[in-house]
């Protein structure tokens, strides 16, 4: 399907679906103004465009006892890198992986129980390439979040 403009409604409805993924379609209608059917029907047409991909619970990692979270920036000087994307994708504890420009070919966050946890995937990651690993203190911000007056930035 192409990829039509999102329209204010469908802004409107992306912030309410970010702001509680479990809403039921009739709260949804509701707190839209619209019918459940439009908003059914809004629903899988934004699905269908590949603007909402998927529901997810958010899990709280530090309460799931991975206290520690690093980025990773990884360089490989080899043309194996689809194999070695694959193979960074299949580790557990790799929360986030970005094939990036430059001289890296990957930047990776990883989650850890412990700092020897850590040392111990990054040396995991050293049989790909060089690595270099900056410990997260805190995080501030982690996810896009939208509200009714963002469409006018697009």
């Amino acid at each position: 399907m192409t990829n039509a403009p999102l329209t204010g409604f469908d802004w409107q409805l992306l912030q309410l679906l970010q702001q509680d993924g479990r809403a039921s379609i009739s709260e949804l209608a509701k707190q839209l103004g619209r019918s459940r059917s439009t908003v059914t029907e809004q629903i899988q047409r934004l699905r269908d465009m590949g603007v909402i991909t998927g529901v997810a619970a958010t899990l709280n990692e530090e309460k799931l006892g991975f206290g520690i979270s690093a980025f990773v920036r990884l360089s490989a000087g080899s043309s194996r890198h689809r194999q070695i994307v694959s193979a960074v994708c299949e580790i557990p504890e790799v929360a986030e992986c970005h094939v990036l420009t430059g001289s890296e070919l990957l930047m990776i966050r990883l989650v850890a129980k412990d700092m020897a946890h850590l040392r111990s995937l990054v040396d995991t990651l050293t049989q790909y390439g060089s690595t270099h690993t900056d410990v997260i203190f805190s995080t501030v911000k982690s996810e896009l979040k939208i509200d009714p007056s963002f469409h006018s930035l697009t």
